[in-house]
């Protein structure tokens, strides 16, 4: 094993949306309005048409809102600009890349995210990393093939050699599919992380 790729979000950065959410509101119900209008939208999470880089937040949430009838504007945008300060880059993770680093493992960074994520956190890690795709970037997102094929083909990786690391089953499914390794990873936990590499032979 050459090539270790990391996701990022809930691999190197936390997003615990029930943790983010209660930092906006103590209502339950507003929690919900959220998670199930904002996060899980047709624009975040279900197309996810601000990861693929097609629209911005501003959008989101001028289309969050008319879908909503303004019922939560200011909430809405709040929530849009804000979200970001109740994640968190996990250090031990971090650390395990620095000693992956200094054995002479290749790193990337595969990861559906947009141009805000770059900025609050990726751009201060980015000397961490071989190379990375991210999705906004390359307009489209995990699990579709296409990105997939856009890692191996740029960085003229060797799938075989390669081990992917995320947090999300069907991630790993389409990597598999095209022969890299790897498995899903709980979410936020290094200890995992340390043993799929283990799994894998490779010690941090």
């Amino acid at each position: 094993m050459k090539n270790i790729i990391f996701d990022f979000g809930n691999v190197i950065v936390t997003f615990d949306e029930k943790e983010i959410v209660s930092h906006f509101s103590d209502n339950i119900e507003i929690q919900e309005f959220l998670i199930k209008n904002v996060i899980n939208s047709p624009e975040w999470n279900t197309y996810g048409l601000i990861d693929s880089g097609f629209i911005t937040n501003e959008e989101v949430c001028s289309l969050v809102n008319d879908r909503t009838n303004n019922i939560y504007k200011n909430l809405v945008e709040n929530f849009m600009r804000n979200y970001y300060k109740y994640m968190y880059i996990q250090k031990e993770v971090i650390e395990v890349i620095k000693k992956l680093k200094e054995k002479g493992y290749n790193i990337y960074l595969l990861s559906n995210t947009n141009d805000f994520m770059y900025e609050k956190f990726i751009k201060d890690i980015e000397y961490l990393f071989d190379g990375m795709i991210l999705s906004y970037r390359n307009h489209t997102i995990k699990p579709h093939d296409a990105i997939y094929k856009r890692i191996i083909e740029k960085y003229s990786l060797n799938p075989e050699e390669s081990l992917f690391i995320d947090d999300r089953e069907d991630n790993i499914k389409t990597a598999n599919k095209f022969g890299i390794k790897g498995r899903s990873v709980k979410p936020n936990d290094v200890n995992d992380i340390k043993s799929v590499l283990k799994e894998y032979g490779i010690g941090e």
